[in-house]
């Protein structure tokens, strides 16, 4: 068989799709595939596989065509499978399984070209549909694969003689289409979804708005990012990088849990407005001014909640702000999104709404020793709170309480007793809730915060803040005034410092869930450098690619006018400082130069489509022809009408003819690569040669 044959789309009945074909529209359902399947049930790779085989046994006749029957079981147990996996067909992950699950099936029946060219463009559905689950470098990367092997699917449908024009044109195509691309997504305005869609539960972190002791500790084992953030101005100390995400005021002797705001609007059968306000500004914590301004990059997440340096204060996009010292977005987010805040860095100034003594409440009876322990501190600290909280600090700094990453499971009803007097190992959460515990045991109100300390710096200047990073401390109303306490401080300085990984003994449980992170070689030089590098240039890419708004859209146009303005006034004052016609014959220069340029940009483009395309440049020499009075007869082809001008066209004669030879070869001839480029080129001198010899000799007789 010849290459041409082993190449043909069609069957010798010029209809049926060949297996060179249906190889290829294969090879694209594999590559679409690949962008979803970390995302979706595996076992669409085993439709895919399925689908693939039947194909293939029923092309070597061992099989019959799929009939209508069997594509609609298919059909009916992809959805089954569907609505097993999800539970729904209603939400956005089971509508995606249904869409590629179609388009797998839709090889079952595809015979024709039609066919085939409804297949290529359900995949370019399905490559868009991909950066619903992700816009990192390499989703985008895959796609970009999977785009070029579509568009080189429908170049072989168009008719493509061999692969190396197959890729010629698709390349083609696609640098073609890069500027328009480049120019619409720097001027195109950015429009909010149109729609949405229920989405599975997805959440950034596993921190939640409730912990008991303990909780916090198992987020050390993931490697999980949480956001990313780069300060514009002052940088955090590492002991100032405490991120609030949630205030605990609800303890019940076990679980410190959040008060929304919506649960004291329930409670007192009133609105919310009394604890949260809406808007850019915070309006409780307008007196001070901003001390960090931070550019945040935030995961995506099914709660509203926002990380903030201490206070958060001013915002770049409306905000629900929290009258405990909290701020959370207007709704969740689908996707990674830029925050711009500004904060103070300290905990908060003011006083609730709601008032203080629900920042002093404990259950009626549980941890006994916990309260008598308190009571006998505060009688020796004579009722001062300072020295009371002073003494809480020292003995947690004391043997035998440690700090660690593997806290021993508490079992007990009265759990800070059994923490405080038994086990005395603990983290973050087991400190943070003894000392509140005891704090409200003599009177003092106080409340935990959850959220994280520290963050990873790049040499680039920005933070990465994962799990690990989650951390719990405490706040205690003094001199009208919330105070950031932290426990963790005292007995592990060097969490404070230097992060989770420095505790000591963190061994065998951080990172444990995550045994393949790169974060386990950060001691190996080139291996953390090549991690680095890779979550630098990921992190321009989702701020500068995937974080451009209307905002960077704004900021563009106006530095392209502001550049443009520059230029006007700068030709202005040359204008008048020199004399017109000086000017005026640099601009008609100028001038001429441009339009040479754009002449001869044409003449390369004619000649670029005219060496790929012979039939273009034989119509076009036939318009030249008739330019000069040599039009083509009725119904004369075009090698019939060179032919016949030969016999009169004394030099130009053989030029003529050879034209329409060589015209007749490539269009109806089987050749090869070699040969049909170098009949081209023979082509393209003859034509030349035509039209200089008849210019030279006028028109025939």
């Amino acid at each position: 068989m010849s290459r041409r044959a082993a190449g043909a789309v069609v069957l010798a009945d010029g209809h049926t799709l060949s297996a060179f074909m249906l190889r290829r529209l294969f090879v694209g359902q594999c590559l679409v595939l690949a962008l979803h399947l970390t995302y979706m049930p595996a076992w669409l790779g085993g439709l895919a596989a399925l689908v693939a085989g039947y194909r293939y046994l029923q092309l070597r006749r061992r099989l019959p065509r799929a009939g209508v029957v069997l594509r609609l079981v298919g059909v009916a147990a992809l959805a089954g499978g569907l609505w097993l996996h999800y539970g729904t067909l209603g939400r956005m992950e089971a509508m995606i399984g249904l869409l590629l699950g179609v388009y797998l099936l839709k090889l079952l029946e595809t015979h024709s070209r039609r066919d085939a060219r409804v297949v290529v463009l359900i995949g370019m559905v399905a490559t868009t549909v991909a950066f619903l689950h992700s816009q990192g470098i390499a989703m985008a990367a895959v796609a970009l694969l999977a785009v070029a092997w579509l568009i080189y699917s429908l170049v072989w449908l168009a008719g493509a003689a061999n692969a190396r024009q197959a890729w010629h044109e698709s390349a083609w195509l696609l640098g073609l289409a890069a500027p328009l691309m480049v120019l619409l997504f720097l001027g195109f305005p950015r429009f909010g979804p149109l729609w949405n869609l229920p989405q599975a539960d997805r959440a950034a972190t596993g921190l939640t708005d409730e912990i008991a002791p303990g909780d916090i500790a198992d987020l050390s084992r993931s490697d999980r990012r949480a956001f990313r953030a780069r300060f514009e101005g002052d940088e955090p100390a590492p002991g100032e990088r405490y991120w609030r995400v949630y205030t605990l005021s609800e303890f019940d002797g076990e679980r410190w849990r959040r008060a929304s705001p919506s649960r004291f609007a329930t409670a007192l059968e009133q609105g919310e407005s009394p604890w949260v306000a809406e808007g850019r500004r915070s309006p409780w914590s307008s007196v001070t001014a901003p001390r960090f301004e931070a550019e945040l990059l935030l995961e995506p997440d099914r709660r509203p909640w926002r990380p903030s340096l201490g206070t958060p204060q001013i915002s770049g996009e409306r905000l629900r702000w929290l009258a405990d010292g909290t701020v959370e977005g207007l709704t969740p987010l689908a996707s990674r999104d830029l925050l711009h805040l500004s904060s103070s860095g300290m905990a908060p100034s003011w006083l609730e709404p709601q008032g203080m003594h629900r920042h002093t409440r404990l259950p009626a009876e549980g941890n006994p020793r916990s309260r008598e322990l308190a009571q006998r501190l505060w009688q020796q600290a004579e009722g001062e709170p300072r020295a009371f909280l002073a003494a809480l600090m020292s003995r947690f700094g004391e043997a035998p309480f440690r700090y660690t990453l593997s806290p021993p499971r508490l079992t007990s009803r009265d759990r800070v007793d059994e923490f405080l007097f038994e086990s005395r190992a603990g983290y973050c959460t087991h400190y943070a809730s003894a000392m509140a515990v005891m704090a409200r045991s003599v009177g003092l109100p106080a409340r935990i915060v959850a959220g994280f300390l520290g963050g990873e710096r790049h040499p680039d200047g920005h933070f990465t803040v994962r799990d690990y990073d989650a951390h719990a401390w405490v706040e205690v109303w003094l001199d009208d005034s919330w105070r950031r306490l932290d426990p963790t401080a005292a007995i592990a300085p060097e969490r404070i410092e230097q992060g989770a990984a420095a505790v000591e003994g963190a061994g065998d449980a951080y990172l444990a869930d995550a045994p393949f992170s790169p974060l386990h070689l950060r001691g190996v030089g080139w291996v953390n450098r090549l991690r680095l590098d890779w979550e630098r240039l990921e992190y321009r890419w989702q701020r500068g690619v995937i974080g451009y708004r209307d905002e960077a859209r704004s900021a563009l146009v106006a530095r392209v006018v502001e550049r443009l303005q520059a230029f006007w006034n700068a030709l202005q004052e040359q204008l008048s400082s020199r004399a017109p016609l000086t000017w005026l014959m640099g601009l008609v220069l100028v001038g001429v130069g441009l339009c040479g340029l754009l002449v001869g940009l044409r003449a390369a483009w004619r000649g670029h489509r005219e060496g790929r395309d012979e039939a273009l440049r034989i119509r076009r020499l036939q318009a030249w022809l008739t330019r000069r009075g040599m039009p083509p007869h009725g119904g004369e082809s075009p090698a019939a009408h060179l032919r016949r001008l030969a016999g009169s066209a004394e030099a130009a004669g053989p030029a003529l003819r050879d034209c329409a030879h060589q015209f007749e070869r490539l269009r109806y001839a089987r050749l090869g690569p070699g040969e049909r480029r170098s009949r081209r080129q023979i082509l393209g001198r003859r034509v030349a040669e035509v039209k200089r010899r008849l210019a030279s000799q006028g028109r025939p007789g």
